[in-house]
């Protein structure tokens, strides 16, 4: 009897002991996450809550997705050219439902009269012509190593998204007291409003098309993610929201098959859709605008799809200039300035 009563303590003791870590541990992801007004390539703990830090009902355009969305538009570059206020809302692998959650919840904060919605989330697995390009005439070893280059994969993102502490445990040499009182402070707010920056060039080089149709095999939209994006649908019009789709040029996830399954469904819903796989970008050039072979675009890939999206904003979609006080509108001024001068630092 003695034996189990103490058994049963040594089981409730751990519990509590485990409980009080987790919670620890959660608090201090917060509070050793990088500053907000950081341009730093990583910011993947808050990225895709970004709007979250803008002043409530500010933003006319949100940009939501993956990896691809996240890395493949630039809201301040955005609104130097047009003066229309966006904000990226995107994790690793982000799924279709977990979409439709985030969008509850940014209608908490903004009222956006456009969602842009990056259609990679609809479907699932790689480009086989990727793989093939990639893997012949390739030994083991260089695919390992690429595998430990392409460091912003799913997992090693998923990882920094979930839990910042093991990325940013370095940080307590930066550490105030003021962050421990005022962590949630400007947590959210962004010099980039949820672009992630990266600099790197690693070239996609191919001489076949990724976007031929001779050895793609017929993608579908699954059951499941047509309802889904029903519901995403429906969400916005009911909340007087214009949804257009757009794909972000990726020779690792998209092809032609994939691209004829959006456009079906875009053509069912009467929606714009924007497949910068079958038309680049002005000035786009995968031997310089992809930061890991062909997968996501770098900064300078970014701005090609950003300054043609956002010419498509103004002569297509006739969006005006964002309502927005002088206060707020220098307060962007003051963003794309900061985001630029960290760039400029990093060279």
């Amino acid at each position: 009897m003695n034996i189990n009563t103490k058994n049963i303590r040594n089981i409730i003791r751990a519990v509590i002991f485990m409980s009080l870590f987790v919670l620890i541990f959660i608090f201090l992801s917060k509070v050793f996450t990088v500053s907000g007004n950081s341009s730093e390539d990583g910011m993947e703990s808050r990225i895709s809550n970004a709007y979250r830090g803008e002043d409530r009902n500010s933003l006319d355009v949100i940009f939501i997705g993956n990896s691809d969305m996240y890395r493949g538009i630039s809201p301040v570059d955005m609104y130097h050219v047009t003066g229309i206020t966006s904000a990226v809302s995107g994790r690793p692998n982000n799924s279709l439902q977990e979409i439709s959650n985030d969008i509850d919840d940014i209608l908490k904060y903004q009222k956006p009269k456009l969602l842009v919605l990056e259609t990679d989330c609809m479907f699932s697995g790689k480009n086989p012509h990727f793989r093939n390009s990639k893997t012949k005439h390739t030994s083991l070893f260089k695919k390992i190593k690429d595998s430990v280059d392409n460091g912003d994969s799913a997992i090693i993102s998923a990882i920094n998204y979930y839990f910042p502490l093991i990325k940013y445990h370095d940080r307590w040499k930066k550490l105030s007291l003021s962050a421990f009182i005022h962590h949630s402070r400007n947590f959210y707010k962004f010099h980039n409003k949820g672009m992630a920056y990266s600099d790197k060039i690693k070239p996609y080089i191919s001489q076949q098309d990724y976007m031929c149709s001779s050895k793609t095999k017929t993608a579908r939209i699954s059951s499941d993610n047509k309802k889904i994006f029903k519901d995403i649908y429906d969400k916005c019009k009911n909340n007087n929201i214009q949804l257009i789709l757009m794909t972000v040029p990726s020779a690792n996830t998209w092809n032609i098959s994939k691209s004829q399954a959006t456009q079906k469904l875009a053509d069912q819903y009467g929606l714009r859709y924007y497949d910068y796989n079958l038309t680049y970008p002005q000035d786009f050039d995968w031997k310089l605008h992809t930061k890991d072979g062909g997968n996501h675009l770098n900064y300078a890939g970014a701005v090609t799809v950003t300054n043609d999206f956002g010419r498509k904003l103004k002569e297509e979609i006739n969006l005006p200039e964002s309502d927005i006080t002088k206060k707020q509108k220098d307060k962007w001024k003051k963003d794309y300035e900061a985001f630029h001068k960290k760039i400029s630092d990093r060279k």
